[in-house]
């Protein structure tokens, strides 16, 4: 399951894990984002080495919220190698994922 990170964990859990990270910034209230739970995980058992999900409740985190210009929920940052490389918003059906994730693997 996808693990919920805070401003102090994510230099360490996110930015600095060598190879994808994709943090999934949310809201409790959120339906969509609801929605998504279960396709991270899949995800996350179909990449169990290659790809670290991480989720940030922007009710808490609101340096990070700030820092990345989340404007909406669900919003989507992905990493690779501590960079961004994308970013969406949405909810998305788990190939449209698997599509980004690939591309960038």
């Amino acid at each position: 399951m996808a693990q919920r990170v805070t401003y102090h964990e994510f230099q360490e859990k996110v930015v600095a894990f060598s190879g994808l990270s994709l943090v999934d910034f949310y809201s409790d209230t959120c339906v969509p984002c609801k929605r998504m739970s279960p396709v991270l995980a899949a995800l996350e058992a179909q990449y169990p080495k290659g790809l670290y999900i991480a989720k940030v409740n922007v009710a808490y985190e609101r340096e990070l919220v700030e820092e990345y210009g989340i404007r909406s929920t669900p919003t989507f940052l992905l990493f690779k190698n501590g960079e961004v490389v994308d970013r969406f918003s949405g909810a998305k059906r788990k190939e449209d994922l698997e599509k980004i994730i690939e591309a960038n693997i």
